[in-house]
């Protein structure tokens, strides 16, 4: 039973009616959903219904398929997402795989994600939502163990063996790497390098991030890693996504794990067009690595987080670092 503090919300009307009629629904949700603001308050009912609806209450709806691409179009679409990321297989709901169809043909951008959750994205989960609708991180890479000693001046750089990384990425490829934050405080640094001579993870591990990172970050923090897999990087990624940051709301199921991927497809250099399956294939060839340190003082929370992808020769490394404060 949804609760009356829902109900007498902004989605309130939509959500009184769930179960019910699509058509009508469909109808209600045009009219309802105007304005500016639409797709951000769009991507919140489609979260909100996935977690206070049961699924038989929800699948009915994927009945009235999308013949535009409009308000309701944008809402299944969500809708289809957050079930997934919540682990429901729509493979093999045959409504849900039309109204699918439907939406790639209307080039709508989730109509491109997998109606189930692959390998890579097993240990994905939706953040849980607190009072005010403000999702909590549940951060899948533990804490750095030497945190409270991780500071150095910036003068202090390590150097990769060898002689000086090479920077190889585009600023097109940058953009892409940095998708999953790009809502977060700071919107994230992303660099590819060509390293001098093949190396490890072990090796980049004691190394730490700071040897390719700009003096600015390096100045406050250096961050140590440790080795991670890619579910455990996707699922953090994810994580980062979903949630809201200090001065935007969070990209929710569908956009989160769109631009999870988008993230991990910068990592590893996938071609454009490369599906979601093609760029899994590619990036569990790659080695992972992980890197997090959150201080907390009585006024604001202060996360740095970046990831590490090492090429499967050793000799390219990609790199997303970003900060947020709350």
């Amino acid at each position: 039973m949804i609760s009356h503090a829902l109900v007498d919300g902004p989605h309130g009307p939509i959500l009184a009616r769930v179960p019910g009629d699509a058509g009508s629904l469909a109808e209600l949700v045009r009219g309802h959903y105007v304005g500016e603001r639409r797709l951000r308050e769009v991507r919140d009912l489609a979260a909100l219904l996935a977690e206070s609806r049961r699924v038989h209450h929800l699948l009915p709806l994927f009945g009235c398929v999308p013949a535009e691409p409009d308000i309701w179009a944008e809402l299944i679409a969500c809708l289809a997402q957050e079930l997934v990321v919540r682990r429901v297989n729509l493979t093999r709901v045959p409504a849900a795989v039309r109204c699918v169809a439907a939406l790639r043909e209307l080039g709508h951008p989730l109509a491109e994600l997998p109606l189930r959750l692959g390998r890579g994205e097993r240990w994905i989960r939706v953040p849980e939502y607190q009072s005010g609708w403000v999702p909590q991180p549940d951060w899948y890479i533990p804490e750095h163990p030497e945190a409270a000693g991780l500071l150095l001046d910036g003068r202090t750089l390590a150097r990769v063996p060898g002689g000086e990384p090479a920077i190889v990425s585009t600023r097109q490829e940058e953009r892409l790497i940095t998708a999953a934050v790009e809502h977060w405080s700071s919107p994230g640094w992303a660099k590819i390098f060509e390293l001098p001579g093949a190396v490890g993870p072990e090796e980049l591990v004691p190394l730490g991030v700071n040897a390719f990172l700009p003096d600015a970050f390096v100045a406050e923090t250096v961050l140590n890693g440790q080795r991670g897999s890619l579910g455990s990087v996707v699922a953090e990624l994810f994580t980062s996504a979903y949630c809201d940051a200090t001065h935007s709301s969070g990209l929710r199921g569908g956009y989160g794990r769109l631009a999870t991927w988008r993230s991990v497809a910068g990592l590893v250099r996938a071609p454009a067009d490369a599906s979601v399956h093609r760029v899994n294939e590619l990036a569990a060839r790659w080695r992972w690595l992980a890197f997090r340190i959150t201080r907390r003082t009585p006024y604001w929370t202060d996360q740095e987080f970046a990831v590490g992808a090492l090429g499967p020769r050793g000799k390219v490394l990609s790199l997303l670092v970003s900060h947020d404060t709350d």
